[in-house]
């Protein structure tokens, strides 16, 4: 096993290798005929099952005993936390694993070989020497570098983690992709953190780095949102389909062990070390002053109760065989209310559709403020996305809807309160920490709703991959999300206006005062004609 270092490349979408794979795959298919093939592997045994955790003995935990009075005060409503800054987020999940006393089940697209992924791991096996039952389901397209220390892991009596929609050939992915594209290409891209059955974490961020800044490359803008309450019952639900469907293989069935030495003894003593080290300790001393979970059970921050709806795609998405109304995005359109005044978007990749598209400049022509915020060319991870957005900007922006694309690198007066203790403490690089990418998935509707979770406003997410999110009947919130965008889009984001010729620029406020650009910012020439002509490809449904 490697020392717990970044590892470059990997985002919640399938990257950008992995991408020219996938295309390279696809002109194989074409040459050699046989597509169509299934390489799913066999299951060889039945998983062992843990003994079940009977629902009294649920309702004794710690938790329970704070949060089951609390959900009696307001039933059939859920409470909530968002959690914008990461710091804050990782320490709700460490104090989590902390305090579970029953189960944890943890659902992840990526997790990572790296200080936060070591972190989790770390306190994951706490727990379990503990007696907390843990289960962990990772998508299979991220984890081939860590599937020795998830094999390693699976060696506690108390943890079993199981990989989804796995690749049969584990050395030579790209024979999955040439025999079996269509189903290699669909991956299980849902964040689910459920603690003793009460409390559930769900949104855009993954189990590494760049999430919680602690990157030296780049940070992921993202949210999630912390739900007590009604919601927490269907995201469990959610879980067991998946930890359930014959697509999730327990990892010692996929993962040869003769190929991994890594033993369960090893791996713990080198988490161990890792936990010591001082760099990492400074790091955790920073999490500290992140007190959303202490303040909770002590009830020094009250929770927000609202009624809320889990919106999740059925497992069998990733099989082509879901039902219509086993889609996220068709559950999520039918329970948002009609605009009147204002919608709110923010996606890191943002691809409408024709459909979509119209459906926005309809209600923009309606009179209804329709602001949009993605990602910007240089802010992109993954570029070929931009092709596809780019088509789009010139008739949104005619119609009004309002287009913001997300800086970069911020202003240094700009980032994160923590940045500089967090360069000097953590030994981070302070330019990664000034690189920028918004990974955020959230909509705000009126003064009424509020959308968090893990779902791309993409093709890819309507049709390819599964995801989840919630829908808060909260106008606190989505007031909140409303002024914070009001106040802050000048900072994070050029805005994108039509000039006197329809042409589009991009306007920047900075310090000196405000500048226009009438070329994209930060764009070769090159680079352009590069993604005119990917944009050109009928590959769309894809991204």
């Amino acid at each position: 096993m490697t020392q717990f270092s970044h590892l470059n490349g990997k985002h919640t979408k399938i990257s950008t290798t992995t991408y020219n794979k996938s295309m390279f795959a696809i002109y194989c298919s074409i040459a050699i005929t046989i597509t169509g093939c299934s390489t799913l592997p066999k299951h060889k045994f039945e998983a062992v099952q843990q003994t079940e955790i009977q629902p009294i003995e649920l309702n004794q935990t710690t938790l329970a005993q704070i949060i089951q009075p609390l959900q009696q005060q307001n039933p059939k409503l859920t409470g909530y936390h968002v959690l914008f800054e990461p710091l804050e987020a990782l320490a709700a999940r460490l104090r989590l694993i902390d305090k579970a006393e029953k189960t944890l089940d943890l659902q992840y697209y990526i997790w990572d070989n790296d200080k936060v992924g070591a972190l989790a791991l770390h306190a994951l096996i706490r727990a379990a020497d503990r007696g907390v039952k843990v289960r962990l389901l990772i998508d299979d397209n991220n984890a081939k570098s860590t599937e020795g220390i998830f094999l390693a892991l699976a060696q506690h009596p108390n943890i079993e983690v199981k990989l989804f929609n796995p690749y049969r050939f584990r050395k030579y992915r790209a024979l999955d992709m040439v025999l079996d594209l269509k189903r290699i290409n669909r991956r299980m891209h849902n964040k689910s953190f459920i603690a003793d059955h009460q409390v559930a974490l769900i949104g855009g961020r993954n189990m590494t780095n760049q999430y919680y800044n602690v990157s030296d490359n780049y940070q992921f803008s993202d949210v999630d949102v912390m739900l007590v309450g009604t919601a927490v019952t269907d995201i469990s639900q959610s879980f067991d389909e998946y930890w359930q469907h014959n697509y999730a293989y327990d990892v010692r069935e996929i993962v040869n062990q003769k190929s991994h030495r890594l033993s369960y003894a090893s791996l713990k003593q080198q988490l161990d070390e890792h936990y010591k080290r001082a760099t990492v300790q400074n790091y955790l001393d920073l999490t500290s002053n992140s007190q959303a979970i202490d303040s909770i059970i002590s009830r020094d921050i009250p929770l927000n109760w609202v009624k809320a709806e889990v919106v999740k795609d059925s497992p069998d998405k990733i099989k082509s065989k879901a039902k219509k109304q086993e889609h996220l995005n068709f559950q999520l359109i039918n329970h948002l209310e009609q605009p009147e005044n204002n919608i709110d978007l923010i996606s890191a990749y943002f691809v409408p559709e024709k459909k979509g598209a119209k459906i926005l400049n309809a209600l923009a022509q309606d009179g209804v403020e329709v602001r949009v915020l993605t990602n910007s060319f240089q802010a992109n991870d993954v570029a070929v996305v931009h092709a596809f957005y780019g088509k789009y900007r010139q008739d949104l922006l005619e119609h009004g809807v309002q287009l913001y694309e997300f800086l970069p690198a911020l202003d240094k007066n700009d980032l994160d309160k923590h940045t500089e203790e967090l360069a000097k403490k953590a030994k981070v690089n302070i330019k990664g920490l000034s690189r920028s990418s918004l990974h955020a998935k959230l909509m705000a509707l009126d003064e009424k709703q509020v959308f968090i979770g893990s779902f791309n406003f993409d093709p890819r997410s309507a049709y390819l991959n599964t995801e989840i999110g919630v829908l808060l009947n909260s106008p606190p919130l989505a007031q909140a999300v409303h002024a914070t965008m009001d106040q802050n889009l000048s900072k994070y984001a050029y805005k994108l206006v039509l000039d006197a010729n329809k042409k589009i620029t991009w306007q920047r406020q900075t310090p000196q005062g405000p500048v226009i650009y009438t070329e994209e910012p930060r764009m070769k020439w090159w680079q352009k004609a590069g993604m005119k002509i990917i944009s050109w490809l009928p590959i769309e449904g894809f991204m």
